[in-house]
């Protein structure tokens, strides 16, 4: 459905406002004219049949004045003259033996027509009837010009917000912006309660920062102290695994400060264009099994080049590959890569809620008792869009299939 923005609407209303005074105008005036038309119409039929009844004589010698009593004035003007005769429209006229009386209407006026043998003269009637016309067009003005002062006012009043929407994308850019430069209306209002928002979401995002900061430099702390004692062991089976153990905490604190580092908008991805196959060995390096040849089946039909963050893509490719192990009936899993995208295959049950559910943070299911916060998928689905990447999903022979393409799918 097409949206249309406050200001275009608004243009609209005023239009269709200004639209219906000029029928509303027009609709009176035609009204007024009429009515007036008809007045003076029968005034006319009186004049007329007030100077038929002369002699032709008394009829000349006491025109001008009996006109000027009459209140007609004589139109002089010759082009309009000619214009009122050829293209005025006959009312009525009545004859006698020495001069023919017309009423003719032209241009929403009547006027008095006089063909005598001796002259031709046009009058018309002067009346109060232009005051009505003057009345009309000085409130058609005053509506006008009321029109175009409401459409200035409130464009006027609409102009913070455009304002208010570059600061706002100036925020989004991390450019720091002052709110304080706002009337105390509804739009300084909503400038205001943002910033108070924007302020109370930044010292959110601050606290969190710090207490994620401090819980994962606490942890380098013990273990460091381990990774010591565990060189200090002397045999030599269990040394190698408690090194490892404490390598792969290290690594797990890395990787939550990468992922915390990207989502929290502190982290540019740096996009260069590397094999699939360097991806897959630092995802199997992340995962750290000692039996990843075993447990994971890998078909690398093509080794296409792929333009992604190494560190973060590895991550997820890594994430979906340790997910779909502790997912899978059998405790493996398959990962083939095409042309165009790889698949991560494991069986299982099908999901109990629709793929949307499980892509979202904190969110697993609930009859599976797994450990882990629900993170996976959703770090898979976020670091995907963030490359432009699509995460596509289906169950099919008993087995969870998550594609990941390289391109956007429309």
């Amino acid at each position: 459905m097409q949206r249309y923005s406050i200001r275009s609407k608004l243009i609209s209303l005023l239009f269709i406002v200004f639209s219906l005074l000029c029928v509303f105008f027009v609709v009176i005036l035609d009204r007024e004219n009429k009515i007036n038309n008809e007045k003076i119409n029968s005034v006319q039929r009186e004049i007329i049949y007030f100077l038929s009844q002369q002699t032709e004589e008394y009829f000349i010698r006491n025109l001008p004045d009996n006109t000027e009593n009459m209140r007609l004035v004589e139109i002089k003007n010759k082009k309009l003259i000619e214009k009122i005769r050829a293209e005025g429209r006959t009312i009525f006229t009545h004859t006698t033996n020495y001069c023919q009386f017309s009423s003719l209407l032209y241009s929403w006026r009547m006027y008095l027509s006089l063909d005598c043998k001796a002259f031709q003269k046009i009058y018309t009637y002067d009346q109060e009837d232009d005051r009505i016309d003057n009345v009309l067009l000085t409130s058609f003005l005053f509506f006008v010009v009321l029109i175009i002062l409401t459409y200035i006012s409130l464009f006027k009043s609409l102009k913070p917000l455009g304002q208010l929407k570059d600061e706002i994308i100036k925020i989004s850019h991390n450019e720091i912006e002052d709110f304080s430069q706002y009337d105390n209306d509804e739009i300084g209002t909503i400038a205001a309660e943002f910033s108070k928002a924007y302020r109370k979401n930044k010292d959110l995002i601050r606290s969190r920062q710090l207490f994620l900061r401090t819980i994962m430099h606490e942890l380098k702390t013990p273990i460091g102290k381990g990774r010591i004692i565990a060189e200090m062991t002397k045999e030599a089976k269990q040394k190698k695994r408690l090194i490892e153990v404490f390598e792969r905490m290290n690594r797990l604190i890395n990787e939550l400060a990468k992922i915390e580092n990207l989502f929290s908008k502190n982290y540019s991805l740096h996009l260069k264009n590397n094999p699939f196959s360097a991806f897959l060995n630092e995802a199997k390096n992340y995962l750290l099994r000692d039996d990843f040849d075993k447990i994971i089946k890998i078909k690398l039909h093509s080794d296409p080049i792929i333009n992604a963050d190494i560190e973060i893509f590895s991550l997820i490719l890594k994430n979906m590959l340790d997910n779909a192990l502790k997912y899978s009936k059998e405790g493996t899993c398959e990962l083939e890569c095409f042309i165009d995208h790889f698949v991560v295959k494991n069986s299982g049950e099908p999901l109990k809620e629709p793929i949307e559910y499980y892509l979202k943070a904190f969110t697993r299911d609930k009859n599976l008792k797994k450990e882990g916060m629900g993170l996976g998928l959703y770090i898979v689905s976020e670091v995907c869009k963030l490359h432009g990447f699509s995460l596509l999903y289906e169950y099919k022979a008993h087995k969870h299939c998550f594609k990941v393409l390289f391109g956007s799918i429309q």
